[in-house]
């Protein structure tokens, strides 16, 4: 069986994705569009995508139009059962419909569609034409039924371990750079958005905290004093980097992601994967997902410090928390049972 994987290769997660299909016996190609140009042309289409439409026509037209001929030469060639696209991956319905003939169609919502920026005009209109989705958040299932969305399943790639995995032996000198008794690795906006992550960090700074922001970081130490010395940027599309830091601290905070609304942020089984334990943003599937297992959570900032302080302080709870947290995502969300749970459905 054959899979077009239409998804953006910097994200690690997309690895999860394909470890699950692999693992049931299915080959699969991972085109991501921005293959498609070069990074002049990549840079300018994503640097003036805020514009008025009736101006950026000009130059995404026929951006799209080559990104359309390229999926579709791809289709013909790989002749896939499958077609599984992370997010819009700036299709049209068109297109689908097309490979549709042949093919059924599958997406992975990061993104509830009626809150991201996607600058692809069709990115709910394409759900339409969809045979299977997965949502990270049962929130967004029920909202998208709401307005007749088909087949969306509540559901998660879990560990990808081929990433995130503990490592018997740190280095000394990984030991040195990286080792605190919190972690954080995200990136850093200018705008509500990036406040409210500024503030998550900020009510534990009274810790051992190194939080790890990909962008500039310039505007948040002059908001934020107290974690002067303990932000850093950094690329947070580098796995293994990321699976580092993991592996040298004891926790790490996961704030929840205003848009994902309930849900279960990726980052949770990443941390879980490295072995270390995730301090968690309260959230309605987060607690679902955990259900019967004590676990580190926040209902308020000013709770923030001393809920890090309890489980720092107490190790054999902290490790034996670790072990039931990544025991229960093994058996719900390991990458192999989300695919074969789709395959399923869709008699495959």
């Amino acid at each position: 069986m054959n899979c077009l994987l239409l998804a953006p290769r910097r994200y690690p997660f997309v690895n999860a994705i394909r470890s699950g299909l692999v693992q049931n016996g299915v080959e699969v190609t991972i085109v991501d569009y921005h293959d498609f140009f070069d990074n002049h042309t990549n840079k300018w289409v994503k640097r003036y995508a805020p514009l008025p439409r009736k101006i950026r026509k000009y130059w995404e037209r026929p951006f799209d139009a080559k990104v359309y001929q390229n999926y579709l030469r791809l289709h013909q060639e790989i002749k896939p059962e499958i077609v599984f696209i992370y997010n819009d991956q700036r299709i049209s319905p068109d297109v689908l419909s097309r490979m549709k003939e042949q093919s059924r169609i599958a997406f992975m919502l990061g993104d509830n569609p009626l809150y991201s920026g996607s600058r692809n005009y069709y990115n709910l209109r394409v759900l339409f034409e969809a045979d299977y989705i997965i949502s990270p958040s049962s929130y967004w299932k029920r909202q998208l039924e709401r307005i007749g969305v088909p087949n969306i399943h509540f559901d998660s790639f879990g560990i990808n371990s081929g990433i995130f995995h503990p490592i018997p032996a740190i280095s000394d000198s990984q030991k040195n750079q990286y080792a605190h008794d919190l972690a954080y690795i995200g990136n850093s906006k200018k705008n509500n958005w990036g406040l409210q992550r500024l503030l998550f960090l900020n009510s534990f700074s009274g810790l051992d905290i190194k939080a790890y922001l990909t962008g500039e970081i310039d505007l948040w130490i002059k908001e934020f004093p107290q974690l002067n010395g303990k932000l850093a940027v950094h690329n947070q599309y580098d796995p293994s980097f990321n699976n580092v830091v993991y592996n040298c601290s004891k926790i790490a905070p996961i704030e929840q992601v205003p848009s994902l609304i309930g849900g279960i942020h990726v980052r949770v089984f990443d941390v879980l994967g490295a072995g270390t334990l995730p301090l968690l943003e309260y959230s309605n599937d987060v607690v679902e997902l955990f259900k019967g297992i004590d676990i580190p959570v926040v209902n308020h900032y000013k709770e923030s410090q001393e809920v890090a302080e309890f489980w720092l302080s107490n190790e054999r709870k902290r490790k034996e928390c670790i072990q039931l947290m990544r025991s229960r995502v093994n058996e719900k969300y390991a990458p192999p049972k989300v695919i074969q749970r789709m395959f399923k459905f869709l008699n495959i």
